[in-house]
């Protein structure tokens, strides 16, 4: 009886210590995993601080994908080289060096090197040996006096006096009586939107130069001269919402809360028209909620490239997905030692040599109809690359740990299938965003020196400055110009005749996209 008690016991013992080891083994399991998960997290933090920030990856040897895609990109090669052959003309000049070729619209002073008088006895000047070089006053400022002639009768002194018309002043009335002429207010848009220099920056700069404006005169001269420019503002938005296309987009910016001494985050929200002219719109809003997003879109039906953000899930409008934010989502976990998101990124490739040969096949032509032809051809083989790449997601997805990085972005594709898919379906759409984020960094740059703004109403300002400075941009059109021959017309200007003030080529008339 004792010998089955001590045999029982220590049997109950043994079985103890082996449900301990278990749990220790899957304890130290989820240790070392959370040790390799941290491990990386360390390895991705030190990539983004000292590492290179390029996604490009060149891959010794890389061979096709798919069967056929090889010879495919052969003949198109033979196809380009044909077309280059018989459009010779319409290929792009080389551009000339700026440092070997000097400007003729720039003001010139003349600066004569005489010989010396002793060395030039008995001879005649017959000429002068010319060369030039760029040169730089200290101040950027000088005066505008204006004389207004006053007339008067000598022999009449009933007739009174007759003075000509003011000067004239386009932000606050036809006194003509304002310091501040038009290209000095033009200049603190410029320098706030292109050069990202805050107000209080450019009081300083003037303050330099030994002009001395306060900094809340500045900024109320900024403010002031955006009013005129809301009708055209909300004119721009109008024609984009009528765009079959649009690149939605938005990215943080910090607002002051006074009285709080601290900032908020606010957001800037940006769309542009995915066809026909290019034209962009800011829109500053203290939040990035779905709210925002209704508002921004309500009675759009149209079709919105995104990159995935669930504030815009409830809209009306269709949406396509963003190609290039699935390779980033691939291109990461890559580099934190998953060599199985390779394949991934190596089909996402073969989808963007798709798409540039069809850029570069169109850009032949100039013509954006062009593009569109030669994009519902070539995506033709697309359409296998897209099928191959979800398969192998499905596939890798059952060998995958739910939680593991590479099972989080075969995920992030997977949720978004039908969206991704969507430009296979239409021609006109682009395979990604990047339109979108390109135009955004103007934003991005500006926030590192303007670090907040200071207010909702401030933001706004901005944004609608914003939406015609990357507007000129993407035209081709001088921002300044632009602002100063606009200043000027828009008091005079009728509603019916106000999209001709729009910044596109030639002032020509908008087409509706639609």
């Amino acid at each position: 009886m004792l010998y089955y008690s001590m045999e029982t016991k220590d049997l109950d013992n043994l079985k103890k210590i082996v449900e301990i080891n278990i749990d220790l083994q899957n304890q130290n399991a989820k240790l070392c995993q959370k040790v390799e998960e941290l491990s990386r997290q360390v390895e991705w933090l030190n990539r983004q601080l000292f590492g290179a920030k390029s996604e490009k990856i060149m891959p010794p040897n890389l061979s096709p994908l798919l069967p056929g895609f090889a010879d495919k990109k052969e003949e198109e090669k033979q196809e380009e080289k044909e077309a280059i052959s018989k459009k010779e003309p319409l290929r792009k000049k080389r551009k000339k060096n700026g440092w070997n070729e000097i400007p003729d619209g720039l003001p010139c002073e003349e600066k004569i090197i005489d010989v010396p008088e002793k060395d030039r006895k008995g001879k005649v000047l017959i000429g002068y040996e010319i060369s030039k070089r760029y040169a730089r006053r200290e101040t950027r400022f000088y005066i505008i006096v204006i004389k207004r002639a006053k007339y008067a009768n000598p022999n009449d002194s009933t007739q009174g006096v007759i003075t000509a018309p003011p000067a004239g002043d386009v932000i606050d009335s036809i006194s003509g009586k304002t310091k501040y002429d038009i290209s000095f207010i033009v200049g603190i848009i410029i320098d706030k939107l292109e050069n990202y220099l805050p107000i209080y920056r450019q009081a300083e700069a003037m303050r330099r130069e030994g002009v001395l404006i306060n900094r809340s005169t500045l900024l109320s001269l900024f403010l002031n001269s955006a009013v005129p420019f809301e009708v055209l503002y909300k004119r721009l938005n109008e024609i984009i919402n009528q765009c079959d296309i649009i690149h939605g987009d938005e990215t943080p910016v910090k607002m002051l809360q006074p009285g709080k001494g601290k900032c908020k985050q606010a957001y800037m929200w940006v769309k542009m028209t995915g066809i026909g002219p290019p034209l962009i719109s800011f829109t500053f809003a203290n939040s990035r909620s779905q709210k925002v997003a209704n508002e921004l879109y309500k009675d759009y039906y149209g079709t919105i490239i995104h990159d995935h953000y669930v504030g815009y899930d409830h809209l009306a409008a269709g949406f396509a997905g963003c190609w290039a934010h699935v390779r980033r989502k691939f291109f990461d976990i890559l580099k934190n030692g998953y060599s199985d998101a390779q394949k991934f990124i190596n089909l996402i490739r073969n989808l963007y040599d798709i798409e540039r040969a069809a850029k570069k096949r169109a850009d032949l032509v100039n013509l954006e109809s062009a593009l569109f032809k030669e994009r519902k051809k070539r995506r033709k083989i697309s359409i296998q690359i897209v099928k191959e790449f979800f398969n192998q997601c499905i596939d890798t997805l059952t060998k995958e740990i739910p939680t593991s990085p590479l099972a989080k972005a075969i995920n992030y594709a997977l949720n978004q299938r039908s969206a991704l898919e969507m430009f296979l379906k239409d021609s006109r759409l682009n395979i990604d965003n990047n339109p979108a984020e390109n135009i955004i960094r103007p934003i991005v740059l500006g926030r590192k020196n303007w670090l907040f703004a200071g207010n909702e109403i401030g933001g706004q300002k901005l944004a609608m400055f914003a939406s015609f400075a990357a507007t000129c941009k993407k035209n081709n059109i001088n921002f300044r110009k632009w602002l100063e021959d606009t200043l000027t017309k828009l008091s005079s200007t009728p509603m019916s005749e106000i999209d001709s003030l729009l910044p596109l080529p030639k002032k020509e008339e908008i087409i509706n996209c639609v």
